[in-house]
C-alpha cells in the first residue's frame, strides 16, 4: 500500500529564510541556498571538474527540499563548455512542496536571478503530483534527467539501481531529523556508490563522521561555508568493479512498432546509432497501427506491481508525449466503470485509503460520471482527469523521425549469431542484415523465436470502428468490460474481443460491451460495421518484458531469488509482452532499457525492475522442475 505523502508547508523566519516547522529547521544557511549549495556539496564534490568529458555522470542527494542544489547544479552544468553530456540528479524527499509553492518560493528567491527563474519554470512545468514512487524528469532537452524519488529516504535507497559518482548529503540537520544520517542509509550509499564516488556536507557530526566511515568511506573536515566552520567531504574506498562506458554506440531494434520506435528515440537521446529491421513493408503493422488506442493507468486495492508500473509509467508518458513533435493525442480524461456494485464500493474504498490527489484519479457517482462522458453510463466509477487517447500511428512515426534511425524494410531476422563481440542478425538465406554489440528484440511475440526463453503468447482481438455519430456526446474514454473512444477522423474505436468468431460476430460481441458501459446506446446493425484485427504480446503474469535477457545455459537455480545476480547475455535485450497496454508501457520501459545499456541509473524502482525482468521466465521454469 502507497504512504500518502504530507506536503512541506510554505513558511519563512524572520530574516525571510525559507522554514519547516515540521523540522523546526532552515531549509538552506542564512548566508544563501545556492551559494552553499556551490560551496558546501559542489566544491566538496570536486565539480565541476568531475563531470567533464564523461557520457554521463550521476548525483545522489538526500533530501530535495526546495531544490537548490539541483538548480545550481543544473545551472553550473549548462556554463560548462566541458560537461558531460547528460546529468543525473537522483533526490529523495518525503516532504515534497507543491508546484503552486515552489512558484512562490522561486518568485521569492530568485527575483534578481533571471536565469535560475527560467530553471525553476523548467522544473515546475513537469512537477509531478504528489504521489509516492519514483518520477523521471527530462529537463533541458533530454541532457538533464532529475530522478524524484518521493517518500521515505531509506526506502528509496533500498529500490534504487544505480552507479553514483557523487553524494550531496543535504537533509536537516541530524539532530532535528536523526533518520536522514542513519548508518543504515550510509550503507545503502556503499552499495550504489561508484568506484570512488565521494560525498559532501555541511555537518561535521562525530556520529555522521563514524558511520560513513564504517560504509567505507574516508572523511575529513575542511573549511565551512558562511558561518559553518567545519563541512565534511568523503571518497568512497569500498572494492567496485570497473564500469566502463560502451565505446561502439550502435544498437540494432528488431521491429518497429511501439516498442521498436520508443527503443530507438530512447537509445537516440543519449548518441546512439540505430539500425531498425522490420520483417513487414512499412512501420506499425501490428496492434501499434490502431487507429486509437486508449491512455490510461491502472489502480488496485492492494496498490500491486502492475498498478504501481502503470502510474510510474502514465505520468512518464505524459511529460514524454509533450516533447514528442506531431503526435496526435487528447488528454480528454478516461473512465473506468465499475461492472456491479461490489466493484463501486471497492473504487470509492480505493481512493480513500490511498489518498491519491484528485488530479490523478477520483471516484465519481453515476450521475457526475454520466455528466463527464457526455453520454449516459450504466454505472459509477473512477475519473483519471490526465488520461485520454492517442495515435499509435502518429507516435510510431514522429520517433522513427526523431531517432534518426536506419530502417530495412522487408528485413526479417531469422536468427542472431554472436561473434568477436557483436550480434549479428542473419535472414533465412543466411545473409546479414545488421551487426552492431547491443541487440533489442521489440517484435512483440515474434521474439520468442529468437529467444525461446520468453513466454510471450499472441492474442489476437478485433478492434471495431464506430462512424462518429455513433459516438456523438461522447468527451471522454470509458472502460469497462470493453473501452470506447470519441471519434477522431471520422470513427471511434470499441473493443476488443478474442478473434475468434466472424468479424461480424466479433463487431456485435464489441456492441454488446459498449451497452454494457452506456445506457441508451443507439442501436447498429454490426454488419455495417468494420474493424481491425491485431495480435497482442500477452505475458502470463500480465507484466511486460523489458530488460537484458539471462544466460539459459549459465542460469541455476540459485538466480531463481536473486535475479539482479543472474548471468546475462552480454549486449541482448528485450522489450516486448505489452498486452493491450503498448502506449501506457512504451516510453518509460524503454527508457530503463536503454538506460541499463547505457549504464545510467534506472528510472524505476528494483522491485519493479525486477518484475519486469526477462529472467523471469527461466527463474519459473526451474523453480516448476526443482519443485
Amino acid at each position: 500500500m502507497p504512504v500518502p505523502l504530507s506536503a512541506a508547508v510554505l513558511a519563512f523566519t524572520g530574516e525571510g529564510v525559507p522554514y519547516s516547522a515540521a523540522f523546526d529547521d532552515v531549509y538552506h544557511s542564512k548566508d544563501g541556498g545556492l551559494a552553499q549549495a556551490r560551496d558546501v556539496f559542489m566544491a566538496g564534490n570536486g565539480l565541476p571538474e568531475r563531470w567533464r568529458d564523461r557520457q554521463s555522470f550521476a548525483i545522489c542527494e538526500t533530501g530535495f527540499g526546495l531544490g537548490l542544489s539541483f538548480l545550481a547544479t543544473w545551472a553550473t552544468w549548462r556554463a560548462d563548455a566541458q560537461r558531460s553530456k547528460r546529468l543525473h540528479f537522483v533526490s529523495c524527499e518525503l516532504h515534497p512542496f507543491t508546484a503552486t509553492d515552489l512558484a512562490t518560493l522561486y518568485a521569492h528567491l530568485f527575483a534578481d536571478q533571471p536565469d535560475i527563474a527560467a530553471l525553476g519554470e523548467q522544473l515546475i512545468a513537469q512537477w509531478p503530483p504528489l504521489i509516492a514512487g519514483t518520477h523521471r524528469l527530462e529537463l533541458d532537452e533530454g541532457r538533464v534527467v532529475l530522478t524524484l524519488m518521493l517518500g521515505d529516504a531509506f526506502d528509496s535507497l533500498c529500490n534504487l539501481a544505480a552507479r553514483i559518482d557523487a553524494f550531496y548529503l543535504d537533509g536537516f540537520a541530524p539532530a532535528k531529523n536523526p533518520e536522514l544520517w542513519h548508518s543504515r542509509l550510509f550503507k545503502q550509499f556503499a552499495r550504489v556508490a561508484g568506484k570512488e564516488a565521494t560525498l559532501a556536507t555541511y555537518t561535521v557530526a562525530g556520529e555522521v563522521r563514524r558511520a560513513l566511515t564504517d560504509a567505507g568511506f574516508v572523511v575529513k573536515k575542511r573549511p565551512g561555508f558562511g558561518r559553518k566552520r567545519q563541512m565534511l567531504v568523503g571518497t568512497f574506498r569500498g572494492p567496485r568493479p570497473e564500469l566502463n562506458e560502451p565505446q561502439d554506440r550502435h544498437a540494432i531494434v528488431i521491429g518497429a512498432g511501439m516498442a521498436g520506435a520508443a527503443m530507438a528515440e530512447r537509445l537516440a537521446r543519449r548518441g546512439w546509432h540505430v539500425t531498425i529491421l522490420e520483417r513487414e513493408a512499412a512501420a506499425a503493422q501490428g496492434a501499434s497501427g490502431n487507429h486509437i488506442g486508449a491512455y490510461r493507468p491502472v489502480v488496485s486495492v492492494d496498490d500491486n506491481l502492475q498498478a504501481r508500473l502503470a502510474r510510474a509509467c502514465f505520468f512518464h508518458g505524459m511529460r514524454w508525449f509533450e516533447r514528442i513533435p506531431d503526435i496526435i493525442w487528447r488528454q480528454c480524461g478516461a473512465l473506468q466503470l465499475a461492472r456491479d456494485a461490489n466493484e463501486a464500493e471497492r473504487f470509492l474504498a480505493l481512493t480513500s485509503e490511498h489518498a491519491f490527489p484528485a488530479e490523478f484519479v477520483r471516484s465519481v457517482d453515476q450521475g457526475t460520471a454520466s455528466k463527464i462522458a457526455g453520454v449516459p453510463v450504466r454505472d459509477a466509477g473512477l475519473w483519471f482527469p490526465k488520461a485520454g487517447w492517442l495515435r499509435p500511428t502518429s507516435l510510431v512515426t514522429s520517433l522513427l523521425e526523431v531517432s534518426h534511425a536506419a530502417i530495412r524494410y522487408g528485413a526479417a531476422v531469422s536468427r542472431l549469431k554472436h561473434a568477436d563481440g557483436e550480434w549479428i542478425a542473419v535472414d533465412d538465406a543466411g545473409e546479414e542484415l545488421a551487426r552492431a554489440p547491443v541487440v533489442i528484440l521489440a517484435n512483440a511475440a515474434d521474439a520468442t523465436r529468437l529467444a525461446p526463453e520468453l513466454e510471450v503468447s499472441s492474442d489476437v482481438r478485433v478492434v471495431t470502428h464506430l462512424p462518429a455519430q455513433a459516438v456523438e456526446g461522447v468527451q471522454t474514454v470509458v472502460c469497462g468490460g470493453g473501452y470506447l473512444t470519441p471519434a477522431h477522423d471520422g470513427k471511434a474505436c470499441l473493443g476488443s474481443v478474442a478473434a475468434e468468431q466472424a468479424s461480424t460476430d466479433a463487431h456485435a460481441a464489441n456492441l454488446a460491451l459498449r451497452n454494457q458501459m452506456l445506457l441508451g446506446a443507439k442501436v447498429i446493425d454490426p454488419s455495417t460495421l468494420d474493424g481491425r484485427r491485431c495480435a497482442r504480446p500477452n505475458t502470463v503474469d500480465r507484466l511486460p518484458i523489458a530488460g537484458q535477457l539471462a544466460d539459459p545455459a549459465l542460469f541455476e537455480v540459485k538466480h531463481a531469488g536473486s535475479l539482479h545476480r543472474a548471468p546475462r547475455l552480454a549486449g541482448l535485450y528485450a522489450l516486448t509482452g505489452f498486452g493491450a497496454r503498448g502506449l501506457l508501457w512504451c516510453g518509460l520501459l524503454a527508457d530503463l532499457v536503454a538506460s541499463q545499456i547505457a549504464g545510467e541509473p534506472l528510472p524505476l524502482e528494483r522491485d519493479l525492475v525486477l518484475a519486469v525482468d526477462p529472467a523471469r521466465f527461466l527463474a519459473r521454469r526451474l523453480l516448476r522442475t526443482e519443485g
